[in-house]
C-alpha cells in the first residue's frame, strides 16, 4: 500500500554559507554564524570578515555568539534573519492535500508535477494510514478506482487532461521542489507540529512538517531553536488553511447567498478624488505604477479544489479559504450543486452524468469513512478536486493593472479555465464602478502590444493588427 506518511524529503542546497580567509586559516561558515556575523554588520560598518577576526581575536566563542545573536533578534519579532536563512528541497510522494499547503506560502517558489500536463495512473493513489488501520480500505479504493476508471475513460475519449483530472480525488501524488526560507516555513511547521486540531489537519502535514523541521534544525541549528521558542499567538505570516473548522470565509459566503459566481465584495481608492483624477493622468501616461497598492478590489470566489490549488500559487493575491469540512458538508447534501463540472465534460450528457456518478459515489465514501470512525482529516483522501471550495481574495493595482498581474495573466486563453473565468468577471466588476480604472485593464497581449506566447490566438486582434510574421517580429524567431 502507499500511503501519504512515506513521503520523503530531500535537501538541495542551502544558505548562505562560504568559506573565508583570516590570516593563514580557511573557516568555512555556515548559516548559523554566517547569517550573525551579517546580522551584527548592522552595528558595526565593516566587512564579515573583520568581523569574524575580531572575535577570533578576542577569545569569542563563535557557537554561543551566534546562538545568542539569533535569540535577541527573534524575541523581539525581527523576521530579517530567519528570512535569511534560504533551503531548496523537495518533497517526493505527497499528496495534493500536502502540497496544498506546501505552496500555500505567499513568500517561497515551487515547482509541481503537473496535472494539466501529465496523465496520472492508478498507482499515484494513495491511502492514509488510519483507513487501512481501521479496516476501511476496500470502502476507499473501491471509489477511488470508480474515479480512475472514469478519468481514463475521459482521456481516451479525447477530453483535455487538465479538465478530466477534476474527477481525481485529493489523495492522488505529486512531487513540489521548494525553493523559500525559514520563517516562510514556520506557519506550516506550527500547524503540523503544534495543532491541537488532530482530527482535522491530516496526519501527512504533520509529517512534512517535521521532516523539514530536521531538515532546518540540521543545516541552522541555533536560528531554528531560536525562531521556534518564539511562540504564541500572531507570530507568523498567515496560511492559507482550508483544514480547520467553519471559519469566516463561510459566513461570507453565506451571508452573500452562496453564489454560484463570483462577486466584487468590496472596492476602493484609496486617497479619495485626489487619487481618482491621477487615474485619468496614468490612464493618459500609461503609466500605472503610482496606483498599484492605491487601490483594492475583495472577491468572494467559489471554484473547485483544483482551481483554488493553483489559486493559491498566484502569490501576490492575498488569499483566504475556507473550511473544506464546511463544502463537503454542503456538498454532501446537493453534490450537483456544489462541484464544478468542466466545459468539455459537461458538453456530453453521457460523459456528465458519468461524471456526476463518480463524484457522488466518492462523496458518499467520505460520509461513510466518517460514520465509520474515520478521522475527516484521512477520509477527505477520497474526495474528488471537482469539488466546490470558497475564497476572498483581495487584488491590488498591481494584479489589477499590469501586464504580469492577476487579470492579465489570468485573461490570456491560456489559463485555466476557472481562473480565466474568475479574472474576466473581476475586469467587469471593477470597470462597472469605475470604467476609467476598468479601461486601463486587459489581457496581458492588451497591455504588453504583443503576444508573448509560442503561438498566438485571436484576442490580440481586438486591439491591433497582427499576424504571424508580426508574431516572429515580436518573439524573435
Amino acid at each position: 500500500m502507499q500511503r501519504p506518511e512515506d513521503l520523503e524529503v530531500r535537501l538541495y542546497s542551502y544558505g548562505p554559507k562560504c568559506e573565508v580567509s583570516i590570516g593563514q586559516r580557511t573557516l568555512t561558515l555556515e548559516p548559523d554564524l554566517f547569517i550573525a556575523l551579517e546580522g551584527a554588520g548592522t552595528f558595526e560598518g565593516i566587512s564579515l570578515e573583520e568581523r569574524l577576526q575580531n572575535l577570533l581575536e578576542k577569545g569569542k566563542d563563535l557557537e554561543k555568539f551566534a546562538s545568542r545573536a539569533h535569540v535577541e533578534s527573534t524575541k523581539r519579532g525581527h523576521a530579517s534573519l530567519s528570512t535569511s536563512l534560504s533551503v531548496q528541497l523537495e518533497v517526493r510522494g505527497c499528496s495534493r492535500i500536502g502540497s496544498m499547503l506546501l505552496v500555500a506560502s505567499r513568500f517561497g517558489s515551487y515547482l509541481q508535477e503537473s496535472q494539466r500536463r501529465k496523465r496520472v495512473e492508478p498507482s499515484y493513489l494513495l491511502c492514509p494510514e488510519e483507513i487501512y488501520e481501521k479496516g476501511l480500505g476496500s470502502l476507499y479504493h473501491d471509489s477511488a478506482k470508480s474515479c480512475f476508471e472514469a478519468y481514463s475513460r475521459f482521456c481516451d475519449e479525447g477530453i483535455p487532461i487538465e479538465d478530466a483530472r477534476y474527477i481525481l480525488p485529493l489523495g492522488v501524488k505529486t512531487s513540489v521542489f521548494v525553493s523559500t526560507t525559514l520563517e516562510s516555513m514556520i506557519p506550516l511547521i506550527k500547524l503540523g507540529i503544534g495543532s491541537k486540531q488532530s482530527e482535522l489537519v491530516p496526519n501527512e502535514i504533520k509529517v512534512i512538517a517535521k521532516k523539514i523541521s530536521g531538515i532546518l534544525e540540521k543545516i541552522s541549528p541555533a536560528l531554528f531553536r531560536a525562531r521556534m521558542g518564539f511562540d504564541g499567538r500572531l507570530t507568523a505570516y498567515p496560511l492559507p488553511n482550508p483544514f480547520k473548522d467553519e471559519d469566516v470565509v463561510t459566513r461570507i459566503a453565506m451571508e452573500n447567498g452562496l453564489p454560484s459566481e463570483p462577486k466584487l465584495l468590496d472596492f476602493r481608492i484609496v486617497g479619495g478624488e485626489s487619487v481618482i483624477s491621477c487615474i485619468a493622468e496614468c490612464a493618459r501616461a500609461g503609466n500605472p505604477e503610482q496606483l498599484s497598492h492605491l487601490v483594492n478590489a475583495s472577491m468572494l470566489e467559489p471554484m473547485s479544489l483544483a482551481a483554488y490549488h493553483q489559486a493559491i500559487r498566484h502569490r501576490t493575491v492575498p488569499t483566504l479559504v475556507e473550511s473544506v469540512y464546511a463544502a463537503i458538508r454542503r456538498a454532501l447534501d446537493d453534490f450537483g450543486r456544489w462541484v464544478v463540472v468542466p466545459p468539455t465534460v459537461n458538453r456530453n450528457a453521457s460523459t456528465r452524468r458519468q461524471f456526476l456518478d463518480a463524484v457522488g459515489m466518492a462523496l458518499r465514501a467520505y460520509g461513510e469513512l466518517v460514520a465509520s470512525g474515520t478521522s475527516p482529516a484521512s477520509a477527505v483522501y477520497v474526495v474528488p478536486q471537482a469539488m466546490k471550495i470558497y475564497t476572498v481574495r483581495v487584488y491590488d493595482g498591481f494584479n489589477l493593472l499590469y501586464p504580469i498581474g492577476f487579470v492579465a495573466t489570468r485573461t490570456c486563453s491560456y489559463a485555466q479555465h476557472e481562473e480565466r473565468s474568475i479574472a474576466y468577471r473581476l475586469w467587469a466588476a471593477v470597470s462597472k464602478v469605475n470604467g476609467l480604472l476598468g479601461s486601463m485593464m486587459g489581457e496581458k497581449c492588451k497591455l504588453l502590444g504583443y503576444c508573448p506566447e509560442r503561438d498566438w490566438c485571436p484576442i490580440i486582434l481586438k486591439y491591433r493588427d497582427y499576424d504571424d510574421e508580426v508574431h516572429r517580429r515580436f518573439s524573435g524567431a
